[in-house]
């Protein structure tokens, strides 16, 4: 039996701007150390780099790191959309509630993920 022949997978005209993940912006970032943010709460058909059980919770700001490619318009050929990246810590008490052992989750986050506190 001869193996079918192996699809070629269906990108439109897509190249990438640069090698690896790493890209510049003109704007500043929005957030800053030590801030508290919220992740923001949405749902998406396909692929997002948020993770569920950090949605809607609030966290505080630790590190800024350079901007990425964004992965959730990128895996869908809608472009690279770079944003700044902020490592975000989560209180694991804020994530799953009191009773949770006492614990920190540090999550890397997209600009467009986050959002002040109220």
């Amino acid at each position: 039996m001869q193996e079918p022949p192996f699809p070629e997978p269906a990108r439109p005209d897509y190249r990438p701007t640069a090698e690896g993940p790493l890209r510049s912006v003109d704007a500043a970032p929005a957030f800053a150390v030590g801030e508290r943010v919220h992740a923001r709460s949405f749902s998406v058909p396909g692929h997002t780099r948020l993770p569920a059980y950090i949605r809607g919770h609030a966290g505080v700001v630790e590190l800024i790191q350079p901007a990425h490619v964004l992965a959730d318009t990128n895996a869908h050929f809608q472009g690279e959309n770079p944003e700044h990246v902020y490592s975000v810590r989560f209180d694991s008490r804020e994530l799953w509630g009191v009773d949770a052992e006492r614990f920190s989750v540090t999550v890397e986050m997209y600009e467009s993920y986050l959002e002040t506190t109220s």
